[in-house]
């Protein structure tokens, strides 16, 4: 409760504000003299009232009215009779300002879209303004629920960059008046997008002279859709010499007879590509075959059998196992 007096030329007039009430009150200065018909009016939430008292000259208080007062304004208290009586004096008035705002209330839960690898969208709505108009909001944001460690300002809908690739963040919203800022909203989360996980080891099988079959199966998309696979092949091992676009499972040919390769496979999505799987390796099978121009063409062997040539049949043991090069 807070009250506000004036002066009127002897007597005092007070504007007695509750918090939810206000109330006019007078008395007078002059102790000898009785007045009839004591008029005042008062000024409040854009309308005027009066009324008038019969008033004990240098009594306490007189109660002259009130009226609930509930959003910020200025409300003025009048003394309209002139008594020509030193102490109560008159026509006289005051008024006093009054602030009802409070802080505001949390917004909306913040809605994340447009969702990439290092930003995200966040949209949110006011609440309540407290009363008072809002100047301002914020968004803070980072890696833990339980809260922010980055704040920045906001109209409502805010790209929010600078963020890790495959992370989780977190995001609340509020609001700020000239009381201060409201309390923070409810948390969102989303997790920003990555570059695939790699494929599996690729599997090798069908191995010829000049040609291997790679089978692999993806993992993780990373949030986005996988568009493309390549199988990298070369002799060594730490690294592919040779990159070709995949689809599982995937031929791979030209290859040199007699050779150890090593294979790998990866995987890319709107982020970027994967990295490569780790490695598996085979050695293609040493056969007949000879370089014609830039390309390896198979060889037929004959040998002869009681004076009748006829077509040989070439093995290598691979992994163990004897096999038909042919």
């Amino acid at each position: 409760m807070t009250d506000y007096t004036h002066p009127s030329g002897g007597g005092t007039m007070l504007i007695r504000d509750t918090g939810s009430t206000v109330e006019f009150f007078f008395q007078a200065g002059d102790s000898s003299d009785w007045v009839n018909g004591l008029a005042f009016n008062w000024t409040a939430n854009g309308s005027t009232t009066g009324n008038s008292i019969d008033y004990p000259t240098g009594r306490p208080n007189y109660h002259v009215g009130s009226v609930t007062v509930s959003t910020s304004q200025t409300v003025t208290f009048r003394l309209l009779s002139d008594t020509n009586i030193s102490g109560i004096g008159g026509p006289t008035s005051f008024g006093v300002s009054l602030n009802r705002a409070s802080k505001p209330s949390a917004p909306t839960t913040p809605s994340i879209s447009a969702i990439k690898s290092t930003s995200v969208v966040a949209t949110f709505s006011d609440g309540s303004n407290g009363g008072d108009a809002i100047d301002s909001r914020e968004i803070t944001y980072g890696l833990s629920s339980a809260g922010g460690t980055t704040n920045i300002s906001s109209d409502r809908s805010t790209t929010i960059t600078g963020l890790t690739p495959g992370k989780v963040y977190y995001f609340w919203a509020r609001c700020h008046n000239s009381e201060g800022y409201g309390p923070w909203s409810g948390r969102a989360s989303a997790t920003t997008l990555n570059v695939p996980a790699a494929p599996s080891t690729p599997t090798l099988s069908g191995v010829s002279a000049t040609t291997v079959t790679a089978t692999f199966t993806p993992n993780a998309t990373g949030g986005s859709t996988i568009t493309a696979y390549q199988v990298g092949y070369g002799t060594d091992p730490t690294t592919p010499a040779t990159t070709i676009s995949a689809s599982s499972p995937q031929t791979v040919t030209g290859l040199v007879p007699g050779t150890k390769y090593y294979f790998w496979a990866r995987a890319q999505n709107s982020v970027g590509w994967s990295a490569w799987s780790a490695v598996s390796s085979i050695s293609t099978i040493a056969g007949a075959y000879i370089l014609v121009g830039t390309s390896w063409k198979i060889a037929t062997p004959y040998v002869r059998v009681s004076g009748v040539w006829k077509v040989a049949e070439p093995w290598v043991k691979n992994a163990g196992v004897w096999k038909r090069t042919n």
